[in-house]
């Protein structure tokens, strides 16, 4: 009797795979950091095909920021609590970027560097505009409902993913991360919080 052979199952298209060679490699070792033949290595294709998809650093740059902070919006910010009340929103928000973590943690890691690396094109800028205004309406509904400590955007921003930063850059056990994380979300929440007028 014949073996069957296993249907071939096919390799992720050659962009796809240079978009996940260049997060993982920009993740680990920033932008600046990364030659373009380390990237094409790690994709397992020639320079000659990923120029043919990617013209040059910066444009394969600025498709890993709009891929990665596209899927964090997605994660994130798409489906909005907007009548829960703004802990309950902060315990959404603080849930969905640690299962966001846990799940991309290259794409986490890649979206926590700042500054990226290199220019914005348009379409990237628009998204960083687009992102940064949902982003401070959020937290601005927080300080309007007396619920946080008015502080400036930038200061609340770095008060939230500073220690998700620093937690998510942890080379330990995932399920040491996933206690760590939920231990630090209850401290970040008490250190944003300030009480409610009378």
């Amino acid at each position: 009797m014949l073996k069957k052979t296993p249907p071939r199952v096919p390799r992720p298209d050659p962009a796809e795979r240079i978009l996940a060679a260049a997060i993982e490699l920009f993740a680990a070792e920033g932008y600046a950091s990364v030659a373009v033949p380390e990237i094409a290595a790690q994709a397992g294709v020639g320079l000659g095909t990923l120029y043919q998809r990617f013209s040059s650093k910066e444009a394969l740059g600025n498709a890993v920021f709009r891929h990665c902070k596209r899927a964090w919006a997605e994660a994130t910010l798409d489906v909005w609590p907007d009548d829960e009340p703004p802990e309950a929103q902060f315990r959404t928000y603080w849930r969905r970027i640690c299962d966001f973590a846990e799940c991309h943690r290259d794409m986490a890691l890649y979206n926590e560097r700042n500054p990226i690396g290199h220019a914005f094109d348009a379409e990237s800028l628009a998204l960083r505009e687009e992102l940064d205004r949902r982003s401070r309406a959020a937290l601005r509904g927080w300080a309007e409902a007396a619920a946080i400590a008015d502080l400036p955007f930038e200061v609340m921003a770095a008060m939230i993913h500073g220690p998700f930063q620093r937690i998510l850059e942890l080379r330990i056990e995932p399920g040491d991360r996933v206690a760590l994380m939920r231990a630090t979300g209850e401290a970040v929440w008490k250190s944003l919080a300030v009480s409610r007028p009378q």
